[in-house]
């Protein structure tokens, strides 16, 4: 291999840029580049990369380097041509072409429907673990900056509780989000990442051992108190095992944090509180038949969401708070989004949350459960201000099947029926109505529902 000289290589890759436009061309004068840069000393008879079955060139990073820095302009001047050329790339199937195939999908916009099809393919395939970084980190760039809600979207799709397969792609490609700073997302992705922890799968050590420390280092505290959380609440044997196993591997003062929550506890000490559900509580009435038991609602799992101009000392939430004792009615103020902030605290990262919201704090409520959809259990809507012409802007969510029940008057005449509704059905899949001959405030019929069982 010669010596790299970067005056001779800018100019090479310079004209390389020059065959953009031709995928065969430029596959051909890239190759002259890559084989102009082999090292022949650690190349093999077979050529194979190591743990792969990709054909290498043993090209040195360094070359790859300055060709994707002298195309990434005229790649993002040009997708329509980038996304040509990496399709040819890929098929050339060596590790380089592939791993430059992967640099161009990362300057293709993200609204370009095209791409999550060419990455769904393209991870599917490959085995190789260097391609399939770069798939999941350099080929997402542009998605993971521009459009973050996208991005997400697209780990949720790979996190599916049914796609164990898939979650190392979603933690490999979320790596890179948690490492930009400032990070705005760090809530949204503890809240993803929190049942995959639990779960804790040992096919998934090493990607989880990543992820760990990549949160720690982006937020420490919160790091700390997730894990504690989830090891101290926790039903699965295999949590603690794993997370045993991975804590070598910790930051020492983490591992320090944890030590106490991981060491081995014996049978016979366990609390028979720690093994009953936590969102039901077993009446201790005695029984012929245990199974039959009857379970009660566990009345500090549910919470009501006042209405804008009301507070906790509305005619519901007295009524509520004497029906169901021990249940959180809180005050909210000020804006929506300061409204958020208060009630974000309250709920913490507890699940099994039953959230009743009236009006206002229906609003709320679906924010929340969109954007929570593993703490909350049920959702209750009270006449939900649910209106695209007011809070459109607060409305652009992803459907959930949290079991949620609207409730609503004929006679309202603050938020109308029927679109509120239709914005309900796009964002539940689990939707059930109530239609009740009343206004606004629900004052006539309230005390006439069945409220055991609509929280059941």
């Amino acid at each position: 291999m010669p010596a790299i000289d970067l005056a001779r290589l800018r100019k090479q890759a310079n004209r390389l840029a020059d065959f953009f436009f031709l995928p065969e061309e430029f596959t051909k004068h890239l190759r002259e580049i890559l084989e102009f840069y082999v090292n022949y000393t650690l190349r093999t008879k077979e050529n194979i990369a190591p743990g792969s079955n990709l054909k290498t060139y043993r090209t040195p990073p360094a070359v790859l380097t300055q060709i994707e820095n002298e195309l990434r302009a005229v790649a993002e001047a040009n997708p329509q041509n980038a996304l040509e050329l990496a399709d040819t790339l890929w098929d050339e199937g060596a590790l380089e072409t592939r791993l430059l195939a992967a640099f161009f999908l990362g300057r293709i916009p993200p609204q370009e429907e095209r791409l999550l099809s060419r990455l769904t393919a393209w991870t599917q395939q490959v085995r190789d673990s260097h391609v399939r970084s770069a798939l999941l980190s350099t080929s997402l760039t542009r998605m993971r900056k521009e459009t973050p809600h996208q991005f997400l979207n697209l780990v949720r799709e790979y996190l599916h509780p049914e796609r164990l397969r898939t979650w190392t792609n979603g933690i490999q490609a979320l790596l890179p989000m948690i490492a930009e700073t400032p990070n705005t997302n760090l809530p949204a992705i503890f809240d993803m990442m929190e049942p995959i922890i639990e779960e804790a799968p040992s096919t998934l050590q090493n990607d989880l051992t990543d992820l760990i420390v990549a949160l720690y280092r982006a937020s420490a505290n919160e790091t700390t108190f997730l894990l504690k959380h989830i090891l101290a609440n926790t039903k699965n044997p295999m949590t603690v095992i794993t997370l045993r196993r991975i804590a070598p591997t910790l930051p020492p003062t983490l591992q320090k944090e944890l030590r106490d929550l991981l060491r081995p506890q014996p049978l016979a000490t366990q609390k028979r509180a720690e093994e009953e559900p936590t969102d039901f509580i077993l009446d201790e009435q005695p029984s012929i038949n245990p199974a039959a038991r009857k379970q009660k609602m566990d009345n500090t799992k549910i919470i009501y969401l006042h209405g804008l101009e009301s507070s906790s000392q509305s005619g519901k939430a007295r009524q509520f708070a004497e029906k169901f004792p021990g249940m959180v009615t809180p005050d909210f103020s000020g804006s929506f989004e300061e409204r958020m902030k208060q009630l974000k605290p309250i709920l913490g990262r507890k699940k099994n949350w039953v959230i009743i919201g009236s009006s206002f704090g229906g609003l709320m409520g679906t924010v929340f459960t969109c954007e929570h959809p593993t703490q909350v259990r049920k959702l209750i809507l009270l006449a939900p201000a649910l209106l695209r012409d007011h809070f459109a802007a607060y409305l652009n969510l992803e459907p959930v099947s949290v079991p949620t029940v609207i409730i609503h008057g004929t006679a309202d005449d603050v938020v109308p029926l029927e679109p509120a509704h239709k914005v309900a059905e796009t964002l539940f899949t689990n939707l059930q109505t109530i239609t009740i001959d009343d206004g606004h405030r629900l004052q006539k019929t309230f005390a006439e529902l069945n409220w055991e069982e609509i929280l059941a």
